[in-house]
C-alpha cells in the first residue's frame, strides 16, 4: 500500500497489515451487495421523483405548498440520475474510470443531497409549526415568497458547503489490484483535511436542523395539546417526517462522526464498513420522499388523482376510437391536452 495514503478506516495515523489492506474494497459486501441496494434505489427513486417533480412543477404557480417539497424533489431527482456511475464504481471492483473532476461531482451530489435533504426536511417541518401557531402569515403571500428565498438560500448554502469536496482530489491508483479508487481512499493530508471538514458537516448539516426540529415539533404538540381537539393529522405527519429523518440521516451522520472523532489506529475498518451500509440508507431517503408528498399534502394527491385519471380516460378514449376505426386529428389533441392537465389548486390547503 502507498504509504502516502490512508485507507479511511485507519483515521489519520492507522496502518492496516498489508493480508486485510485490500478487504473492504474486494469484499462482497462493497462489489455486489452495495450496487444491488443502490440499484433498488435507482429504481424506485428515479420514476417516483421524476413524476413528483412534474406534478408538483405544473402547480407551482398554483399552491404555495410546493416550494419545499418541489425543491426536495428536485434534489433526489439529480441524485438518482448519478447514482449510475456509482453503481458502476462497485460492480467494477471499486475503479472508477470516468476521471477526477466526476468523482469530485459525484462526492459532492451525494453528500449535497443529504444535507439538501435535511435542511428541506427541516423546513416541513417549519412550516407545519408556522401554519399551527400563525396560520394567517402562512397563507399571506409575504410568506410564499419567503419559502421561495429560503430555498434559494439553502441552495447556496448547501453549494458552499460542498465547495471543497469539489477542490480536492478524490481519486487515487492502487497498482496491486489495478484500479483508481474515488474517495476510498486518499492522501493523508486530504484526509486530515476532510478529518475536520466532515465533523463541522455534521455538526451544521445534521445537529442544527435536528435540534431545530425537535424544538419545533414540541412547540407544535404543545401547542395542539392546549388548543384541545382532535389534531390526528398534524401529528401523524411530524411523525412520519421525523421517523424519514432519523432513519436515514442518523446512523451515516453518526457514524461519520464517530469515524473522524475518535482518529482509530490500526486495522478499526468496522465503522467504515458499517458507515457505507449506512450511507446507502441515507440514499433510501430518495425513495421514501415522493410517499412523503403524497400523504403530508393534500394538493399532491389531488393533483396526482387527478392527473391519472385524465391520462386513463386519455387511454381508454384513444383504445375505442382505435378500435371503431374513427379520424381524430382533432380529438388526438384535445386528448393529449387532457393527459398534460393537473386540476385548479384546491384552496392551497397546504403541506
Amino acid at each position: 500500500m502507498d504509504p502516502g495514503c490512508v485507507w479511511p478506516w485507519q483515521g489519520w495515523a492507522g496502518r492496516m497489515p498489508r493480508a486485510l489492506e485490500c478487504y473492504f474494497l474486494s469484499s462482497t459486501l462493497s462489489t455486489r451487495l452495495l450496487p444491488a441496494l443502490y440499484s433498488v434505489v435507482l429504481l424506485v427513486g428515479l420514476p417516483a421523483n421524476a413524476l413528483a417533480c412534474w406534478v408538483l412543477a405544473t402547480n407551482f404557480r398554483r399552491c404555495s405548498s410546493a416550494v419545499f417539497l418541489l425543491n426536495l424533489a428536485g434534489a433526489d431527482l439529480l441524485f438518482v440520475l448519478l447514482l449510475p456511475f456509482k453503481i458502476s464504481y462497485h460492480l467494477l471492483g471499486n475503479h472508477w474510470p470516468f476521471g477526477d473532476y466526476l468523482c469530485r461531482a459525484m462526492m459532492a451530489f451525494f453528500y449535497g443531497n443529504m444535507y439538501s435533504s435535511i435542511f428541506f426536511l427541516t423546513c416541513i417541518g417549519l412550516e407545519r409549526y408556522i401554519s399551527v401557531a400563525h396560520p394567517f402569515l402562512w397563507k399571506s403571500s409575504s410568506w410564499t415568497k419567503g419559502k421561495v428565498g429560503i430555498s434559494v438560500g439553502i441552495w447556496l448554502l448547501v453549494g458552499l458547503g460542498m465547495s471543497p469536496l469539489l477542490l480536492r482530489s478524490h481519486t487515487h491508483s492502487i497498482s496491486s489490484l489495478n484500479i483508481t479508487t474515488c474517495h476510498d481512499v486518499l492522501e493523508k493530508e486530504t484526509q486530515r483535511f476532510f478529518g475536520y471538514y466532515f465533523l463541522f458537516l455534521v455538526g451544521l448539516g445534521f445537529g442544527l436542523p435536528f435540534v431545530l426540529m425537535i424544538i419545533s415539533y414540541s412547540c407544535i404538540l404543545a401547542r395542539l395539546l392546549a388548543k384541545g381537539g382532535s389534531h390526528g393529522q398534524v401529528i401523524r405527519v411530524l411523525a412520519l417526517v421525523l421517523l424519514v429523518f432519523i432513519l436515514c440521516f442518523t446512523p451515516s451522520n453518526v457514524l461519520l462522526f464517530i469515524h473522524h472523532l475518535l482518529e482509530p489506529t490500526g486495522c478499526n475498518n468496522g465503522t467504515y464498513i458499517s458507515y457505507a451500509l449506512a450511507l446507502v440508507l441515507s440514499a433510501c431517503n430518495n425513495c421514501f420522499d415522493p410517499f412523503i408528498y403524497f400523504y403530508v399534502s393534500r394538493d399532491f394527491r389531488g393533483w396526482l388523482r387527478d392527473a391519472g385519471g385524465r391520462c386513463l380516460r386519455g387511454l381508454e378514449a384513444s383504445s375505442g376510437r382505435s378500435t371503431e376505426k374513427t379520424a381524430l386529428p382533432l380529438r388526438s389533441s384535445e386528448q393529449s391536452q387532457g393527459c398534460q392537465a393537473v386540476c385548479p389548486c384546491p384552496g392551497d390547503e397546504g403541506v
